[in-house]
């Protein structure tokens, strides 16, 4: 299984206090190992303020680099038609239950406290284009995978919450 496009949809607590400043960014485990991650924030807006929701996508080439599980690499200079991957995603050789984990982290001591994450995100299959011919394509439409509704304070001061939280997804 490939994933093409990575949807957070992130909701701050609406509280007194629970808004931050600091940075907070979103890593993707597969089995353990870390893929590239992740800034939850738009430079335009202040988000993660209290009661915001915000849905933060990530599509592509540029924000999905193509990360193999047990599908090996081609050697360089060799091609195949159709890829044996696609041009860029996150591979889930197994699925993603049991094998993707959620890392969120804060980089400052400006204390936020998270209360709903959503995941959603948009395959990419191995598809006919015609008779005989086989394409890569990434599906038009979001898929819900799961949610996360626990109230986590989170701050690098460690009197305020925690620095790191993971979102499993069993």
């Amino acid at each position: 299984m490939w994933i093409g496009a990575i949807r957070f949809v992130v909701q701050t607590k609406d509280t007194s206090n629970a808004g931050t400043d600091s940075l907070v960014t979103a890593h993707i485990l597969r089995d353990g190992g870390q893929l590239p991650g992740f800034k939850l924030d738009y430079p335009t807006e202040d988000d993660l303020e209290r009661g915001a929701i915000r849905a933060y996508d990530y599509i592509g080439a540029t924000k999905l680099p193509r990360r193999n599980d047990q599908t090996p690499s081609l050697p360089p200079g060799i091609g195949q038609s159709p890829m044996p991957y696609p041009g860029w995603g996150y591979e889930f050789s197994n699925g993603m239950n049991g094998h993707l984990k959620i890392q969120l982290r804060i980089h400052g001591d400006d204390m936020w406290v998270k209360d709903n994450v959503d995941f959603y995100v948009r395959r990419i299959r191995n598809v006919a284009t015609s008779f005989d011919t086989l394409a890569w394509q990434m599906d038009s439409d979001w898929s819900y995978v799961a949610s996360w509704t626990q109230d986590v304070a989170m701050s690098t001061d460690g009197s305020e919450g925690k620095t790191v939280w993971n979102l499993n997804l069993n």
